[in-house]
């Protein structure tokens, strides 16, 4: 497909809403240390806050939109419950994420605030040795088209239901090193409004920690994504993923009941969809 935007033309409506309304912008995606499972009983109350912020975006490896000037500021609620799962022995995290956020597009003027889609789901881990560090969980989460704006390419809806399936390892070398790997596919519904089809997503998230001590560490983290293509009466909205990120996280505990996470994220390779320039986002736990 031809470039769609080039010095001083314009981008078609509808392009521009598919680009700014990528389920790539904001979401809550497996941090380092989410597969480790905690004991039965345990509640978790998160909040994360996320300010990324995207001026390109690109459709078959070429850029298709300059100068967006897309700012969004978003929070998520996030609570978390391990219990065993059905007297089986295994643990589980039934859950429920909210997230809700600002976006203001320079290059149009638009704003947009509200609710975004809600996601609920839950973990089950097959593996689950806490002396050794050493975890297995699998995960489905299903995200509902709640979010406010729907057809106003507000970034937090995609208006469109999706089920998300995750498999997440996290290996313990020894006290100092962990490697999380986390596998993940997600699916779409047809796009309630418009009909416009998206194939799956593929994504692979890697995260090397150490810990400086148990309650300090920092993590070097890598995520990749292939596939979303999304096409409308024969027309591509967006070709399929090739993308990659890195970030950089610390986290510590505050006491035995708090944590504290600080990260930065930063696209280095995208083929499709808006390019993260950069991406500073915090998350606060309590445990009870």
């Amino acid at each position: 497909m031809k470039a769609l935007l080039h010095k001083g033309g314009a981008l078609p409506c509808s392009l521009f809403l598919a680009l700014c309304a990528s389920p790539a912008l904001a979401d809550v995606r497996p941090d380092s240390g989410d597969y480790a499972a905690l004991p039965p009983g345990t509640d978790l109350a998160l909040l994360y806050q996320q300010n990324p912020r995207i001026d390109r975006s690109y459709m078959g490896g070429k850029r298709a939109a300059d100068n967006l000037d897309l700012d969004l500021t978003v929070g998520v609620l996030r609570l978390v419950h391990f219990t065993e799962f059905f007297n089986t022995g295994l643990i589980w995290d039934p859950q429920i994420i909210i997230p809700y956020g600002h976006q203001e597009i320079g290059a149009t003027g638009q704003k947009n605030s509200g609710l975004g889609d809600i996601t609920f789901g839950a973990t089950v881990w097959s593996l689950a040795d806490m002396e050794r560090n050493r975890h297995l969980g699998w995960s489905l989460f299903v995200t509902a088209p709640t979010g406010a704006d729907k057809n106003q390419g507000f970034a937090l809806s995609g208006n469109r239901w999706a089920a998300d399936f995750q498999v997440g390892y996290v290996h313990g070398f020894n006290e100092r090193w962990t490697w999380d790997v986390i596998a993940e596919t997600e699916f779409y519904q047809e796009q309630r409004d418009t009909g416009a089809h998206r194939d799956p997503l593929i994504q692979l998230h890697n995260h090397l920690r150490y810990n400086f001590t148990p309650a300090t560490s920092v993590a070097l983290s890598y995520r990749h994504n292939w596939g979303s293509r999304e096409t409308l009466d024969g027309q591509t909205l967006e070709t399929s993923h090739n993308n990659g990120t890195v970030g950089l996280s610390a986290t510590t505990m505050l006491g035995k009941q708090w944590q504290v996470m600080g990260q930065y994220w930063r696209d280095v390779d995208v083929r499709s969809g808006p390019m993260t320039d950069h991406s500073l986002q915090f998350r606060l736990a309590y445990i009870y």
